[in-house]
């Protein structure tokens, strides 16, 4: 889809505004952080990209921007998967503790 475009220099996100309302969710700062620098690195990452290949019908891999764009997705795509699923396991931690904490009458009368 990139392949010989030279001037791609930002990707706009489809449902970015899902994926930012998903990062300001994130329990820790230092992982809302990395995913807003993750975000923002496609800037500089594309600038450095040269352009690719050319050739539409040479199906020797489309390198350049094309591809450096396919990385940076997968990547943001892991860091979230890996912090929304550490996030959670803060929150199933937290439940059991409480669970052992309050008293089970307490609990199954006020759920």
């Amino acid at each position: 889809v990139f392949q010989g475009c030279e001037n791609l220099k930002h990707v706009d996100l489809v449902e970015g505004a899902i994926l930012h309302e998903t990062i300001a969710a994130l329990l820790l700062e230092e992982w809302r952080d990395d995913m807003n620098e993750e975000i923002a690195s496609i800037k500089q990452i594309l600038s450095n990209a040269p352009a690719g290949d050319i050739y539409p019908y040479v199906d020797v891999g489309a390198g350049g921007k094309a591809e450096a764009v396919r990385v940076w997705i997968r990547s943001v795509l892991h860091k979230i998967i890996q912090y929304k699923a550490q996030h959670q396991s803060y929150l199933n931690e937290a439940a059991t503790t409480l669970q052992h904490a309050v008293p089970n009458d307490i609990v199954s009368s006020n759920v």
